[in-house]
Order: structure tokens, then C-alpha cells, then sequence
């Protein structure tokens, strides 16, 4: 009896291992936003490393997701805070093949056009400043091996 219950685990543990995966791990980078010219002198979000910032400086959010696995990785979806003492810059969250969804609680999540708040007890729409969550949600499963970004910019209060 020992040796068919050895034999049954090590069976599970072969199958287990040739069954096909998605892993998809996280990388979340912050960066300094300075606005330049461009050669052209149209203003342009200029992102850099950064040593120190201050109150004013707007900082920028790149949230990397990589596909580790050997299968499609469907129904991602990356939640983030807007830090304590920030405040989302309107149109800034960006994300390939995403849908971008915003919360004022971190609970219930909307489109922009969607998304309210009550003030002076009548319920209005929510301003850019009012969020405190952000969520994309893939529209598009991410093939194996593959790797992509969103990203979005807040100012430091």
C-alpha cells in the first residue's frame, strides 16, 4: 500500500509539472515629471530617475507586467493608490489594450464620466482631484512571454 500512494504522489507531481501556466509578476517604478520643449517647442512630460522631490513636482507611476508563464494570462487587473499627500493629474493614466477605471473610496470603480461624489450633500461628478484609486483592467489576454505597461502622473501636495 505504501508503494502505490508513493507511486499515486509522484504521479500528481508529474502531471502537475506539465500542465501549463501564466505567471505574471509586477515591476512599479517612480519617476520625476519635468515639463520641456522638444525640439519642435511644443511642450512635453520629460520622465526621469530622480534624487529628491518636492512639494509642486509631479511624479509619474510605471507599473511594468510581465507574462513569466508558457500560457495566455487573462483577466489582469492592476489596481493602484494614488499616494497619501498627491494628486492625480486629469488624463494621465495611460495603458495599452486597458480600460481605466477610477475610485474616490477604493471600493467601487467607474469611468471617469461615471464617477461621483457627494458635496454639500448633492452628489457630483468626481474631479480628477477627488480620485484615490486607479484600476486598468486588460481588454486583451497577455501571451506568454510578453510584457506590458500602464502608467499615470500625480503632484505632490
Amino acid at each position: 500500500m505504501k508503494t502505490l500512494t508513493t507511486l499515486a504522489i509522484g504521479s500528481a507531481l508529474l502531471l502537475s509539472s506539465l500542465m501549463a501556466t501564466a505567471e505574471v509578476t509586477l515591476k512599479n517604478e517612480v519617476f520625476k515629471v519635468v515639463n520641456k520643449k522638444n525640439d519642435k517647442g511644443e511642450m512635453i512630460e520629460e520622465w526621469q530617475q530622480a534624487d529628491k522631490m518636492l512639494p509642486g513636482d509631479m511624479a509619474g507611476y510605471k507599473i511594468t507586467f510581465t507574462n513569466k508563464g508558457d500560457q495566455p494570462a487573462a483577466d489582469i487587473v492592476i489596481n493602484n493608490a494614488v499616494p497619501e499627500h498627491t494628486i492625480y493629474k486629469a488624463n494621465s493614466a495611460k495603458g495599452d489594450n486597458t480600460k481605466i477605471e477610477f475610485s474616490v473610496d477604493g471600493k467601487s470603480f467607474a469611468s471617469s464620466d461615471k464617477l461621483t461624489v457627494t458635496k454639500n450633500g448633492q452628489k457630483v461628478n468626481a474631479k480628477a482631484s477627488d480620485y484615490q484609486h486607479l484600476r486598468w483592467l486588460l481588454t486583451k489576454p497577455l501571451a506568454a512571454g510578453s510584457q506590458g505597461s500602464v502608467q499615470y502622473i500625480v503632484t505632490i501636495k
